[in-house]
């Protein structure tokens, strides 16, 4: 006999439903997010085949279920709701839903990342939320420079002589106190972003991909990094439309009767992935090529935004013949539109 589950996570326990191929309830129940406590809930039934929710504390729930013996299938969260949306939402009716659909074959699923790529991927966005805390502190540091009317000769304010000028600015005590306190945090964030650099160039040497990459204008050993973590496997696309539609680039649709509407991208998928590429397309456009006539030929009629989104697309199309095919990147790939996003 075969047996499902549905287990819906939450911080401190889970519901759990257990069914069998029919779709006969064998068990139910609350079980704190303990590995004892759910090793005693499954320790009289077989190995199971689970799904659980692409949520944002997933991992451990996932690793945990598999050392016990079970097999896991990650369950896509926006797809399951637009499959089986209830107007009566509770825990034990959600948990339901993901075992009804894992024992019809009909469960969406989302793509589980080996460890490796994981922890690549977290190392790499604790890295950006860093960038973006000191971006927000030195914005901070502006405001206070602002409220006295004073400036920080030289063009980088927040470098090292940069740093040395604000301190020695004559300020009000309640502002130097907020100075104090905002150049301990850029020293202090200067230094973990700097420590996490070290160790990315020395992980860039284990991936054979990143020269190729970083031979791209726009794209240096973060960038590449960041690609090749959120794409994960590259033959999971068979195509570069779909790798297009998991980064969130694809344009969206309305179709009803006779009205076939275009509208932005969908911006589903990888949002790191979509922000990268956005990113390396602002140094892209800046030299001579392929690329940067696509821009200036969009940017006319479309404006600034749609003409580097249409740039990042090309962009990732390329990457695809890059990762996916072993060919040296071609800026000129045509880019492909209608590209539904992937999980």
């Amino acid at each position: 006999m075969t047996y499902y589950a549905g287990l819906d996570l939450h911080r401190s326990m889970s519901v759990i439903v257990v069914k069998d191929q029919a779709g006969q309830l064998i068990r139910e129940g609350r079980v704190p997010n303990e590995p004892t406590a759910l090793q005693a809930f499954f320790h009289d039934q077989p190995p199971l085949t689970i799904a659980l929710e692409a949520t944002s504390n997933y991992t451990w729930m996932y690793d945990t279920l598999e050392a016990l013996g079970h097999t896991v299938q990650l369950a896509h969260p926006l797809k399951v709701r637009a499959i089986a949306s209830a107007r009566i939402k509770t825990d034990r009716i959600d948990a339901g839903i993901l075992c009804d659909l894992l024992r019809s074959n009909l469960l969406p699923t989302s793509y589980v990342p080996l460890p490796p790529i994981r922890a690549l991927r977290e190392l790499l966005r604790h890295r950006i939320r860093l960038v973006h805390d000191r971006t927000r502190v030195k914005n901070r540091l502006s405001v206070l420079l602002a409220k006295t009317n004073q400036t920080v000769p030289g063009t980088d304010p927040f470098g090292v002589k940069g740093r040395a000028l604000l301190a020695a600015l004559p300020l009000p005590p309640m502002l130097a106190w907020q100075r104090e306190d905002g150049l301990s945090q850029l020293e202090a964030l200067n230094h973990q972003i700097k420590r996490i650099d070290v160790h990315l160039r020395a992980l860039a040497r284990e991936h054979p991909e990143v020269p190729r990459l970083t031979a791209i204008p726009g794209i240096g050993i973060f960038s590449a990094l960041l690609i090749l973590a959120e794409i994960g496997e590259i033959q999971r696309f068979p195509s570069a439309k779909q790798l297009v539609g998991y980064a969130g680039l694809a344009p969206g649709l309305y179709q009803s009767g006779g009205t076939r509407q275009g509208r932005g991208i969908t911006r589903q998928g990888s949002r790191y992935l979509r922000w990268i590429l956005v990113e390396a397309s602002q140094h892209v456009i800046r030299h001579p090529g392929p690329l940067r006539s696509t821009y200036l030929r969009l940017a006319r009629g479309k404006g600034h935004g749609k003409a580097l989104v249409a740039v990042a697309r090309k962009l990732l199309v390329g990457l695809y013949a890059v990762l996916h095919e072993g060919q040296a990147f071609a800026p000129h790939t045509e880019a492909i539109s209608g590209a539904r996003s992937g999980d």
